[in-house]
C-alpha cells in the first residue's frame, strides 16, 4: 500500500490583508493498493486507489482593492491619457473552495495487451464566484461576488488495447468516455423576470447554462403566435406568463463525451486517427427570423430562405413549422414567444473527426550518418464529422506539412538544430 498526500498554504492578498481570508490551506491525500501483480497468468495488473482534497480558487480581476486600466486612446476633448474603473473594490470575497473525493481502479491484462482504468469522482462546491446583477444606479450592471453552491459526479473510462503486434505492424486503439452530472444545489441570482430566463442563458437550480423555454401553442387564426401556461392557457403576450410557466429544455454543457483513436503503424509509415464525441446537451435550433420591419424580397441584406416560410393567409397556422405572419414592429413579448418556443429546441450531439495524420519516419541508419535522431515528415487534416437532428455545423478541413528534426545532444523539444 502507498500513501501520498500534499499540503499548501497560500498567502495571496488578492482578498485583502485580513489574515482570516489568507493562510487557507489546500491539500490532498490519497491510498493506492496493489491487489494483485503478476499473480496471475492473465492478469499482469490490478491496483484500487482513492484521493480525498480541498482545492481552491481565486479571481485575480477582483478583490478588496479597485482596479484600474489605462484607456488605448486619449480623451476626446482634453487629448490626455485617461484611465477608467475596471471592477469596484469588494472587501467580501472569499476563496471558491472545491472538495474533490476520487475513487479508482487500474488494470493490466495479458501483457500490455489490454490496460485500463475506471474512475468515479465527486467534487462539491462552495462560495462560487460570479458576475450577479446589481443596481445599475451605483454604478455597476454586475458585481463578482460569492453566491452558490455546486456538485460535480460523474465517470471516466479509459481502456487501451493492443490489437495486432507483429515485426512490422502494430495496431493500437485507446477509447476514452466521460459522464458528469452538473447541478447548481443553491445560487442566489437577483435576475427573475421571464425575459431574462429566456434570453440568457441560466445557471441556478440546474446544470449550468440550461436553457428555458416557452410552451408554445402554435399560430392563431391570424399567424399570431400563442403560448400555454402551466394550467393549459393560451396566451399571445409573454408578459402574461411568469417563470412558471416556462419549461426547463436542457443544458449546452454536453453530459456526455468521449473519443476514440486509433494508431496504425506499417515499417516507418504511421497513420493516426481521432474521432470525439460530445452529446447529451441541447441548443436552439435555426428558425426563420420573425418578419418585423419589412414584408419579403424588400431586406438589403441576406436572410435565411426560411423567411419565405411564414404565415401568409387562414389556414397557413395549421401547417407544421410555419414562422408567424408579418408585423410591423412587433412587440418583443410577441417575437418572444416565437423565438424561445420549446419546439425549437434540438438535440447539439455531434462526432467529430478531430485529427487524421499520416507520417514516414526516415529509416534510423540514414540519420545516424547525419547525427540526428528522429526525423518525421507527416499530413494530417481536421474535419468536422456527424451531428444530430440540426446540430450539424457543417465541416472544415486544414491541411499543413510539418517536419520534426532533432540533434541527439539536445532535449526532445521539436526545435530545428544545424549540424555542427
Amino acid at each position: 500500500m502507498t500513501a501520498s498526500g500534499s499540503l499548501r498554504i497560500d498567502q495571496s492578498n488578492l482578498f485583502g490583508t485580513d489574515p482570516k481570508y489568507q493562510y487557507r490551506p489546500l491539500w490532498s491525500a490519497g491510498l493506492l493498493y496493489v491487489v494483485s501483480e503478476n499473480d496471475l497468468p492473465w492478469l499482469s495488473r490490478l491496483a484500487v486507489r482513492g484521493t480525498y482534497g480541498v482545492n481552491g480558487n481565486i479571481y485575480k480581476d477582483g478583490g478588496p482593492y479597485m482596479i484600474t486600466r489605462d484607456e488605448t486612446s486619449a480623451n476626446f476633448y482634453t487629448n490626455e491619457s485617461q484611465a477608467y474603473v475596471y471592477t469596484p473594490p469588494n472587501s467580501g470575497l472569499r476563496w471558491e473552495k472545491t472538495n474533490v473525493l476520487n475513487f479508482g481502479v487500474d488494470f493490466n491484462v495479458l501483457k500490455g495487451r489490454f490496460v485500463g482504468s475506471l474512475e468515479f469522482y465527486n467534487k462539491k462546491t462552495d462560495d462560487l464566484l460570479g458576475n450577479l446583477q446589481s443596481d445599475p444606479t451605483i454604478g455597476w450592471s454586475s458585481v463578482l461576488v460569492n453566491y452558490g453552491e455546486m456538485y460535480n459526479r460523474g465517470v471516466d473510462v479509459t481502456l487501451t488495447s493492443e490489437n495486432i503486434r507483429t515485426k512490422n505492424f502494430r495496431w493500437t486503439t485507446t477509447f476514452n468516455f466521460n459522464y458528469n452530472k452538473n447541478e447548481l444545489t443553491n445560487l442566489y441570482v437577483s435576475a427573475n423576470s421571464v425575459s431574462n430566463y429566456l434570453l440568457t442563458v441560466q445557471n441556478r437550480g440546474y446544470p449550468m447554462q440550461s436553457l428555458y423555454s416557452v410552451r408554445y401553442a402554435g399560430l392563431d387564426s391570424k399567424g399570431m403566435p400563442q403560448a400555454y401556461t402551466k394550467d393549459g392557457k393560451i396566451v399571445t403576450d409573454a408578459s402574461k406568463l411568469a417563470i412558471e410557466d416556462l419549461v426547463w429544455s436542457g443544458t449546452m454543457v454536453p453530459p456526455f463525451s468521449g473519443s476514440l483513436v486509433n494508431n496504425l503503424r506499417y515499417k516507418n509509415f504511421e497513420l493516426f486517427a481521432m474521432f470525439v464525441y460530445y452529446g447529451g446537451h441541447k441548443m436552439r435550433s435555426v428558425i426563420a427570423p420573425y418578419l418585423t420591419k419589412l414584408p419579403e424580397l424588400n431586406y438589403t441584406t441576406n436572410m435565411d430562405r426560411l423567411a419565405l416560410n411564414y404565415w401568409k393567409k387562414p389556414g397557413d397556422e395549421l401547417v407544421p413549422g410555419m414562422s408567424p405572419a408579418y408585423l410591423a414592429q412587433a412587440s418583443s413579448n410577441i417575437s418572444m414567444l416565437y423565438d424561445n418556443a420549446d419546439q425549437n429546441i434540438a438535440s447539439a450531439s455531434y462526432i467529430k473527426l478531430r485529427d487524421i495524420t499520416l507520417s514516414y519516419n526516415l529509416p534510423s541508419q540514414l540519420l545516424k550518418k547525419r547525427m540526428l535522431m528522429h526525423c518525421a515528415s507527416a499530413s494530417s487534416a481536421e474535419c468536422m464529422a456527424l451531428g444530430s437532428q440540426r446540430a450539424e455545423t457543417g465541416s472544415r478541413s486544414m491541411e499543413r506539412q510539418r517536419r520534426i528534426i532533432r540533434h541527439p545532444r539536445y532535449p526532445r523539444t521539436g526545435k530545428l538544430y544545424a549540424r555542427p
